[in-house]
């Protein structure tokens, strides 16, 4: 049977107390950091929040924006009216409305996935405020911006969740709902339009698990789940169609987003943005391999996924490097802002980070602690990571590796970690693991300072 979801006694006790308490330290950490202003993006989201409204009159087909979905400018829509209804900042509120993400994510729904993942391992209170404290220390800058990263993960968590629940018609229009919201939030989602029927179907016509659930039932969930994702995706088609021509729900569907977002993965190792004094704003950190490799393309552009699948198998290493880049660049957490004011090595910062990664990766590999977790479902840690797939092609910025990092954090904190000193007492298997772990400690340590090194070298800003 899928693991139960269901608001009772039990999960009353473990997590209602820590949301609370999460939301608490969050709005604390939010309400220190100050009042900053809305750089680039985050004032562009705040600004289009007053799109909506055209010669006094309120439709979401006003909303228009070439790159960027409706969803979360109408959220700061909302925002920006309750802030002055509440005779706030805008700063204020927006930081508020962070807390209350960091709150659920870490308290409430990485926790939920988790136990649908080992559902013999339950998260009590200190172990949500541990993954609480995790996301605040390492993302905290970002509490300050109205920025779509954290709302598109909370939605992308959200849809996992309600995933595991496929014969509950609410869950099902919650899961629709929410993949609706995270692709028009972040259409690097796509995969969840796979991966949340995907989830779904294994449930249902997994032969061991029996399951005493009428057809009719299952339709109504199937109904409601295509019906929830249409509900939210039908107003961005509709503007797409008004303004570029096309039908698509997703967002820069009209403007080629895709193909951008390739080519700048072709020039870039990574990507962050620079507000501090001396240097402009773009910190492209370049890679000159795969930029000599778009240099060669006919048009100096990607115009096609067939184009840039010719890349791939007409150049697998150079590719693959890129990959691998993209991918621990992606997991370097140097800054816990969006937006850098003053650089430096942050090692006090980035050494933690990799090193939950580390552990993350013994937790999956390490035999011992595989199975300190059984029984497991697999499926949902799979489903989470392959959410950034796409991104893993782009101009990688370490905010959308979100869905990667409450992964680490999650394998990282489940309960069930074998005691070391048991198995080093084990003398025919002591000095082999002790060896195992040393080298592959090393190795990964080698891998992370030559990709992050060479990101470093290569830093121009623009």
């Amino acid at each position: 049977m899928a693991p139960s979801l269901e608001i009772g006694p039990g999960l009353g006790r473990r997590a209602l107390p820590a949301f609370c308490a999460a939301l608490a330290a969050s709005v604390i950490v939010a309400l220190s950091l100050g009042q900053k202003p809305f750089y680039y993006d985050a004032g562009l989201y705040w600004k289009l929040g007053g799109s909506f409204v055209q010669d006094g009159h309120f439709s979401l087909l006003n909303f228009e924006s070439p790159l960027r979905g409706y969803a979360y400018p109408l959220l700061n829509r909302e925002l920006s009216m309750l802030a002055g209804e509440l005779r706030w900042s805008a700063s204020t509120i927006v930081r508020l409305f962070n807390a209350l993400v960091v709150a659920l994510i870490g308290a409430v729904l990485v926790p939920k996935l988790a136990e649908a993942t080992w559902p013999g391992r339950r998260w009590g209170l200190i172990r949500r405020m541990v993954l609480v404290a995790l996301v605040l220390f390492f993302w905290n800058g970002y509490m300050s911006f109205p920025l779509s990263d954290f709302p598109a993960l909370c939605m992308v968590l959200l849809a996992l969740v309600a995933a595991t629940r496929p014969d509950t018609p609410g869950w099902m229009l919650t899961a629709g709902i929410a993949t609706g919201l995270a692709l028009d939030i972040r259409p690097e989602y796509i995969s969840l339009c796979v991966i949340v029927p995907a989830l779904i179907a294994w449930t249902w016509f997994k032969p061991t698990e029996v399951r005493q659930v009428t057809a009719v039932r299952r339709a109504l969930c199937v109904v409601l789940l295509l019906g929830g994702f249409a509900a939210v995706s039908l107003p961005q088609a509709l503007t797409t169609h008004l303004h570029s021509g096309s039908w698509s729900f997703l967002p820069g569907s009209g403007e080629n987003l895709t193909y951008i977002q390739l080519t700048a993965g072709l020039v870039l190792q990574r990507y962050e943005t620079y507000v501090g004094s001396g240097a402009a704003p773009e910190m492209n950190y370049l890679d000159p391999e795969s930029e000599h490799l778009l240099g060669q393309q006919e048009s100096q552009q990607i115009e096609s996924i067939g184009q840039y699948l010719g890349l791939i198998v007409g150049h697998p290493l150079v590719m693959g490097n890129l990959f691998v880049h993209h991918l621990v660049n992606g997991m370097d957490a140097r800054y816990d802002t969006p937006y850098v004011k003053h650089l430096g090595s942050n090692l006090w910062r980035r050494i933690p980070g990799f090193l939950l990664v580390f552990l993350a990766l013994a937790r999956v590999l390490w035999p011992a602690a595989r199975r300190c977790l059984s029984p497991s479902r697999w499926r949902y840690p799979l489903a989470l990571s392959v959410c950034c797939l796409t991104t893993l092609s782009s101009a990688v910025e370490t905010r959308f590796m979100l869905p990667l990092y409450a992964l680490v954090y999650m394998l990282v904190l489940a309960p069930g970690w074998p005691s070391l000193s048991a198995v080093l007492a084990e003398h025919s298997r002591r000095y082999r693991i002790l060896a195992i772990g040393g080298l592959g400690g090393l190795a990964f340590t080698a891998l992370v300072w030559a990709v992050t090194s060479d990101a470093s070298s290569h830093l121009v800003f623009g």
